[in-house]
């Protein structure tokens, strides 16, 4: 491997490698392959940091009884994805799966003509799957191209993308959007519960077409506006939106106005169909949150909400409407899931997103007032068709 691509070292007192290449350096753990901080344009005078960092990681509390928790950041990936509190065929997995937590090891770093590929290893001890994560960074995109490689697992399973950016603080504002959606959802069930010193504005299980008119269980905010940040204070909430196939890809951005940056998520709706979104703002009152922890999951993903392996591979409300939420794995073949994560500088004044231009080698994004502003970016990576 190539000491120059990867150095191993610490951040926040977490343990891991920094993978650098062209103007991008991203931090990925050790325990979980979390990443965060990424830096974009690191070379530049105003560098950008998009991803969130858990506010207790320099505390480093005791955090074994959900190990996820212990390096809370930025992307990982979950298999299964979900809270994972019921046995499946004798198998308990951990919140969000054994790739969001446990051991990765490092297998490739190396130079290629367009930039650097960096690939790391988990062979899983609970599910028997083998899992390779590869990460690409590209010359003159300020983006990073995600795969992961399921090998050895025969069966159903939810699995998906945990993305975790900034909210902004109250006297800033974020302008978030999805694109057109299909299905509109709030979490089922409790998602928030007094008793567990957490909270949540939203109705459960409710069905919405718009971000900007999400249900909700008060009589005096009877739909709330959750395509402009930050959320209500003093909450956290879940809900989700999935598509269809389209051609084109999927995508979801926020944009910060007053950061001169949009951050974009982009995928194939085929092998992630649901965008399911974590709301935090300050909604959750016991440790490690302790009433401090603020940030926004962009969770792309194909699974039942956040409920886990067993609600997501049985019939559920989403299976009853037509919706896959688990990937039915065989250990003759393998399932590769891609994903792209990156930033676009924007003109000022930019506002909302309300469509995305799909060209060659670019994706264009407009907000409402017709302004745009381009990425380059590979998205025929991700294999729509």
């Amino acid at each position: 491997m190539n000491d120059k691509l990867l150095r191993k070292d610490i951040n926040h007192r977490t343990p891991g490698w920094y993978l650098t290449s062209g103007a991008i350096e991203l931090f990925l753990t050790e325990d979980g392959g979390q990443h965060a901080p990424v830096t974009f344009r690191r070379n530049t005078e105003k560098p950008v940091q998009p991803y969130f960092i858990s506010p207790w990681q320099d505390q480093r509390p005791d955090l074994s009884s959900v190990p996820l928790l212990q390096n809370l950041r930025g992307d990982f990936f979950c298999l299964p994805f979900g809270g994972n509190a019921d046995p499946v065929d004798g198998r308990t997995f951990p919140p969000h799966g054994e790739t969001a937590a446990f051991r990765w090891t490092p297998v490739k770093a190396e130079e290629t003509p367009d930039g650097a590929v960096f690939e790391f290893e988990m062979n899983c001890a609970v599910s028997g799957a083998n899992v390779v994560k590869r990460i690409e960074m590209r010359n003159g995109a300020d983006a990073v191209y995600l795969t992961h490689t399921i090998r050895d697992f025969e069966g159903k399973m939810p699995y998906g993308h945990h993305t975790i950016i900034e909210m902004p603080a109250e006297d800033e504002k974020m302008f978030f959007s999805v694109g057109k959606f299909d299905l509109g959802m709030t979490c089922p069930g409790v998602f928030a519960s007094p008793v567990n010193l957490e909270y949540q504005y939203l109705a459960s299980g409710e069905e919405f077409t718009s971000l900007e008119a999400l249900p909700t269980q008060f009589k005096a905010d009877p739909v709330h506006d959750y395509s402009v940040m930050p959320s209500p204070v003093g909450y956290v909430d879940l809900f989700a939106m999935l598509r269809k196939p389209s051609g084109k890809p999927a995508w979801a951005a926020a944009v910060y106005p007053d950061r001169g940056y949009l951050f974009f998520s982009l995928k194939n709706a085929e092998e992630l169909p649901s965008t399911t979104v974590w709301t935090s703002n300050s909604g959750r009152y016991a440790v490690p949150w302790n009433g401090n922890t603020r940030c926004i999951g962009i969770e792309e993903t194909c699974s039942y909400f956040a409920d886990g392996c067993k609600p997501s591979i049985e019939e559920n409300t989403l299976t009853r409407k037509g919706w896959k939420t688990c990937g039915e794995f065989s250990r003759n073949s393998p399932t590769v899931i891609h994903h792209i994560q990156g930033i676009a500088l924007i003109p000022e004044g930019f506002g909302k997103v309300a469509d995305v231009t799909f060209e060659p080698g670019k994706a264009v994004f407009a907000d409402e007032t017709g302004k745009t502003a381009s990425a380059a970016v590979d998205w025929e990576f991700l294999g729509v068709k």
